[in-house]
């Protein structure tokens, strides 16, 4: 057996990877992020990377952390690992990400849920940070899969600042994170999978995978993250985030293999659908030639791209008649900015359910699922709508077609009427939680949030004088210098994103609301529940709740609640 020679130097190359899901206070996320820990382990150690495999001896180059208590002498660890490398250095998180003030921490075992304890025992990025700065690696990487990640990808923490790059002599930086700087990542749960990974992990390691198939020159970072930001867009995950300096973003992470990538055609017969052996490859080496277009694709491009996407959808390709029906809709227009004499798209909705619904019959859950958008946002037919959004749901990982059934299934049942911003193209919504759910937990409110809330209460009423309306200002206005720092824009941020969640998305309740009666909304939830960093998720669950149980309607409330800011 022929051993594959290295890709890099790794007796001069540093890996260290950290996973943490045994918490004392945090929610556990025990399976999820183990399985994501072994993932990327396994892919490293494996014939794809070739790293030597770890040993659990100091001297390992490939540096497994597993549950670490507290932070410690993990900063001087990190030093001390990446000290000698001078050809690669990475770094691997997966687990809770915190914010405290504006730093990124990442919560080891016994951080806490909230206070300043979150800097001393968890890991701060910075810690990171400056463990890279003192190596002299050529090229450094650094991938974190947790909550809030993209914080390392902003420029005051960037670590591909000019700075660092010029101070280490290094060739090229790159940090991909699960999400942006404000959003939360999310994983898989125990109920929904034979083996459960957080959502980012696993859509790039499948990238890195995949890719290496039909690539002998192999995979390098850029290729391999661009293809699961596609993905995970395409499938209703958080948008993942990236910054790279200089030529990191070629760095090649995986050997690659030149046989040709299997498909779901090859052992399905189908109506016209794509074959086997040499057209086959012909017609699926077109499609992928026309996604790594898309990837990057401009407004000259278009026309190109629109003729790539056809020739493969004509010669039976599912996913590309998928892509081109997005085309011919104007959802990849809107994505690039692309708009046709007199400002507006001018849509082929015919043309683009056609091609939607072949797919689907092809057993596309993408097709199906963009099917069941033009039923519902352009045709206005529900029941079609219901149909093909079921049949898209059926594929698990196709988290927005679920969410896409269940808003529409309980506005149905609501009474509600059609979304406001129907047969515009939005992206789905992205959760607040961590973890994919439909329902969240009924909580009751911190006893200062119904002490305001019965203040709220008296002033709706009209029973309040004066100086009830100006203690409930000064409780929000003391709510948002003790929790978020007087920054109105990040409580805006976290109240929006928990709010829309468990207001049913974009394609649920929430969905109907005008941008107005959303604006209104989110101001007298903060105003009614004061809701913390750590709170906010389950606070917007109970304040839905709440509603629910009342047999108010979202609209209701923020009509009250913008008559009451004086924005009627």
């Amino acid at each position: 057996m022929t051993v594959p020679e290295p890709l890099y130097d790794y007796a001069r190359s540093r890996a260290v990877l950290v996973g943490v899901w045994d918490y004392e206070h945090l929610p556990p996320v025990a399976s999820a992020t183990r399985n994501s820990l072994d993932r990327m382990t396994d892919l490293l150690q494996g014939p794809l990377c070739g790293w030597p495999r770890s040993s659990g001896s100091p001297a390992d180059r490939l540096q497994v952390v597993r549950n670490p208590r507290r932070r410690n002498n993990l900063p001087d660890d990190l030093m001390r690992w990446f000290e000698d490398a001078t050809d690669l250095a990475l770094f691997y998180f997966v687990g809770h990400g915190r914010l405290y003030g504006d730093e990124l921490c990442l919560a080891l075992a016994e951080s806490p849920l909230s206070g300043s304890a979150q800097k001393t025992t968890g890991l701060r990025f910075s810690d990171i940070r400056e463990a890279l700065e003192e190596s002299q690696a050529v090229t450094k990487v650094v991938i974190l899969d947790c909550c809030f990640s993209g914080q390392a990808t902003l420029p005051r923490h960037t670590l591909s600042a000019p700075a660092i790059t010029e101070l280490t002599h290094c060739s090229g930086t790159i940090t991909l994170t699960a999400t942006d700087a404000y959003r939360t990542a999310w994983y898989e749960p125990d109920s929904t999978s034979g083996r459960p990974q957080t959502h980012f992990t696993r859509y790039l390691v499948d990238a890195i995978e995949t890719g290496a198939v039909g690539h002998p020159h192999g995979v390098s970072l850029e290729a391999a993250f661009a293809t699961a930001s596609a993905a995970l867009v395409r499938d209703g995950k958080p948008r993942p985030t990236q910054s790279v300096r200089h030529h990191a973003g070629r760095f090649v992470i995986a050997r690659g293999s030149a046989r040709r990538p299997p498909t779901d055609q090859d052992h399905r017969p189908s109506e016209q659908g794509v074959g086997t052996g040499p057209a086959h490859q012909d017609v699926d080496e077109l499609f992928q030639a026309a996604l790594a277009l898309d990837r990057d694709a401009e407004a000259a491009n278009l026309p190109r791209l629109e003729s790539m996407y056809r020739a493969a959808a004509e010669a039976g390709h599912p996913e590309a008649m998928t892509r081109l029906g997005m085309i011919l809709e104007g959802r990849t227009q809107e994505r690039l900015g692309v708009t046709l004499p007199g400002g507006t798209i001018a849509p082929d909705i015919d043309g683009a359910m056609h091609w939607y619904t072949r797919a689907a019959r092809l057993g596309s859950s993408h097709g199906a699922y963009f099917l069941g958008l033009a039923y519902e946002d352009h045709l206005g037919n529900w029941p079609e709508a219901l149909a093909w959004y079921r049949q898209a749901a059926r594929d698990e990982r196709n988290w927005a077609a679920r969410k896409a059934l269940t808003g529409l299934e309980d506005r149905l049942a609501r009474g509600l009427g059609p979304l406001k911003n129907a047969g515009e193209f939005k992206e789905p919504g992205h959760s607040a939680h961590h973890q994919d759910r439909e329902k969240g937990e009924s909580v009751v409110f911190s006893n200062r949030a119904n002490e305001q809330g019965a203040l709220v209460a008296r002033i709706l009423a009209g029973q309040a004088g004066p100086d009830v309306v100006a203690t409930v200002q000064s409780n929000f206005g003391q709510w948002m210098r003790d929790h978020w720092g007087g920054d109105q824009n990040l409580a805006l941020a976290f109240c929006v994103n928990a709010l829309a969640e468990a207001c049913g998305g974009i394609r649920g309740e929430w969905g109907t609301l005008s941008d107005k009666q959303q604006s209104g909304l989110v101001w007298f939830f903060s105003l009614l529940c004061l809701p913390t960093r750590d709170s906010v998720e389950r606070d917007a669950t109970a304040f839905r709740k709440q509603a629910r149980d009342g047999g108010q309607r979202l609209a209701d409330i923020a009509r009250t609640a913008n008559l009451l800011r004086g924005q009627p």
